[in-house]
């Protein structure tokens, strides 16, 4: 009897590292994209900075690497240009559900999250490419934290966004708006979750890149 307990706890306990290992495990795309992301110190004078958020997300399943981030990686890539994160102090949940509902009361309370650490060097970048998912048909509050901490003045400003269905969302005049004395571009990137994570996502990416004169 003691030995049949035995096997099966050591069965269940397999169990649960193959699960771990499968929850935990990021695809050849992702693994690609964070090698991309994490590599800076370039003499670029274009930076991409994101937010994207990782777990659950809506008709991608769990996702170790999120859907915007997956863009970024492939703009970083073609223009070798420095990136940067937009990391909240207070990470968002996992759960897809409380997420969106952590969203929408930070929507109606008009918050701005706080961001972990600061871009040093931000004076030296001519170009910025802000990425960024809809939330709630609007930016995520913690973006708008984002452009309200930096000096856009003369700044070439480029916005692309992942989305459901909403596409950008009105959210390009939106920054327009928000920064009136940097050159913001409109004509930005929009793609869906799936289609972001995908090869012909990428060579969208590329081929609106090349349409901006890149």
């Amino acid at each position: 009897m003691k030995s049949k307990l035995i096997i099966l706890v050591m069965m269940v306990l397999i169990v649960l590292s193959f699960a771990v290992a499968e929850v935990s495990a990021l695809s050849s795309e992702e693994s690609a994209a964070n090698d991309i992301l994490n590599k800076n110190s370039t003499d670029s004078k274009v930076l991409v900075v994101y937010f994207s958020r990782t777990g659950d997300n809506y008709n991608v399943g769990n996702v170790e690497v999120g859907n915007t981030a997956m863009v970024a990686s492939y703009i970083k890539e073609y223009l070798k240009a420095d990136s940067f994160e937009i990391v909240p102090v207070e990470k968002y949940p996992d759960s897809y559900d409380e997420c969106t509902k952590k969203a929408s009361q930070e929507q109606k309370d008009n918050a701005r999250p706080q961001i972990q650490g600061k871009i040093a060097n931000f004076d030296k970048y001519d170009t910025i490419f802000v990425g960024y998912p809809i939330w709630w048909g609007d930016l995520p509050m913690i973006v708008y934290t984002f452009l309200e901490d930096y000096k856009f003045d003369g700044k070439n400003v480029i916005p692309f966004n992942t989305h459901e269905g909403s596409g950008d969302a009105g959210t390009y005049t939106k920054i327009q708006s928000k920064l009136p004395s940097a050159k913001v571009n409109t004509n930005g990137l929009a793609l869906d979750g799936k289609t972001a994570r995908s090869a012909d996502g990428k060579q969208q990416t590329i081929q609106w890149l090349k349409g901006l004169g890149y």
